[in-house]
């Protein structure tokens, strides 16, 4: 008989690619290290140029299920970042263009959330993900072409040439939406063969400006180990369960004072006082997943709608208020709870404890924090398939992101009732 290339190949290929989809053991925890790559997208609000940044990628799987898991995900990625040149009057009317050399970049990511698997053969495995947290850039310091001279001040004495510009170090909040492609090469080690995501952040600007959100592109690859006893998918081990969670906050905002000055006609400082404060306390509503491991832990992600209610007003000599600014800071938060349930006759009650990320809009001169911390204590009852969960939670933000201007209370208080299939 003669086999001809075309066979040959069509053999080889279905080796490595089988037509069918074998059933295979999923062990409980995946390790995933390698390279990374981000393309980070120009930033025009801060006049800052795209960059390419090389790193490292890292992640932790805990699969619940063979198609579901839990996923901790960190990243570091370094290189160089430049700004557009800056056109500057001077005192003779003239404008001249200041240029500036690239300065040391590097940004650290902190992310957490679901990964599904949609697609595995006997070598390949193909998994989505969604993933929410934290982003951290440095200290970018840009060195100028050629140093700005400044004038003596009042008195006459000189003052030293401007000779870099700065870009402070920024927390944002953080969400990834990628896939993945695994090769298997032994039931324990596999090579990820691409990683690509969009990974989006949210930054803070200058204040009184709106947030600022840019899109920039990941591709990792690398090694992916995995280790434990495989994981059953039998109904009674670990379970996904879905719906909606809402209630309203027990603590105001805001509330808080800033004093000032202005100058008066004749030169003088004239001192003022500002009031930031909440005339109402703010509804929560938004879905949330829970991914239940066998017996009493599970994991809890919520998407929470909250707007925040915001007043703003100048404070008079005589303790009246002037100016009165009714506003809205738009929010969404986003909490990874870990659950452990406690059984007491027909009722669960449970505690929760995990971080908390937030994004923001239409923030009315406010800078709300990006992250902080959660803990909860609750009761879930079970009416049918229907899983009923009254919660009081307590958060500790960050401090905000602006020192001038509305500032948002760092503890707070809310009552939530969950409602899930």
């Amino acid at each position: 008989m003669i086999i001809t290339r075309s066979e040959s190949l069509i053999t080889i290929l279905l080796m490595f690619f089988p037509l069918t989809v074998v059933a295979q053991e999923t062990p409980k925890l995946e390790i995933f290290g390698g390279y990374s790559y981000l393309r980070l997208t120009r930033q025009t609000n801060a006049g800052l140029e795209s960059a390419n940044l090389n790193g490292w990628n890292a992640s932790v799987k805990w699969n619940l299920t063979p198609r579901i898991g839990l996923v901790a995900d960190f990243s570091g990625n370094y290189g160089q970042r430049g700004r557009t040149p800056l056109s500057l009057s001077t005192t003779s009317g003239q404008i001249t263009q200041i240029g500036f050399k690239p300065g040391d970049m590097r940004q650290h990511t902190f992310l957490f959330g679901p990964e599904f698997r949609l697609v595995r053969s006997n070598r390949l495995t193909l998994n989505v993900r969604t993933l929410v947290g934290l982003a951290q850039t440095n200290t970018l310091v840009l060195p100028l072409n050629r140093p700005i001279e400044r004038p003596p001040d009042i008195f006459g004495n000189p003052q030293p040439s401007i000779t870099q510009f700065t870009v402070g170090s920024r927390n944002a909040f953080a969400a990834s939406f990628g896939a993945s492609l695994d090769y298997r090469i032994t039931d324990r080690l596999s090579y990820r063969i691409v990683q690509p995501e969009i990974l989006l952040t949210r930054y803070g600007v200058a204040a009184g400006d709106e947030y600022s959100t840019h899109a920039d592109v990941r591709v990792s690859t690398g090694i992916l180990f995995r280790f434990g006893k495989s994981v059953s998918s039998n109904p009674s081990g670990p379970h996904f369960s879905f719906g909606a969670i809402g209630g309203a906050s027990l603590t105001d905002a805001f509330g808080h004072e800033s004093s000032g000055f202005i100058v008066g006609p004749n030169g003088e400082r004239q001192p003022t006082l500002s009031r930031y404060y909440s005339t109402s306390k703010d509804y929560i509503v938004g879905p949330k997943v829970e991914f239940g491991f066998p017996g009493r832990l599970s994991v809890e992600v919520d998407a929470l709608y909250r707007p925040l209610h915001l007043t703003m007003a100048g404070v008079q000599a005589d303790g009246s208020l002037n100016s009165v600014s009714p506003a809205t800071v738009v929010t969404w938060e986003f909490p990874v709870l870990a659950k452990y349930k406690f059984q007491a006759r027909n009722v669960w009650p449970f505690i929760e404890l995990g971080p908390s990320f937030r994004t923001a809009g239409n923030v009315n001169g406010a800078s709300p924090s990006a992250y902080g911390g959660t803990a909860g204590l609750g009761i879930e009852d079970h009416v049918g398939k229907v899983k009923i969960a009254p919660v009081v939670r307590y958060t500790h933000w960050a401090a905000d992101n602006e020192f001038i201007g509305p500032r948002s209370k760092r503890n707070q208080a809310e009552l939530l009732v969950g409602l899930s299939f």
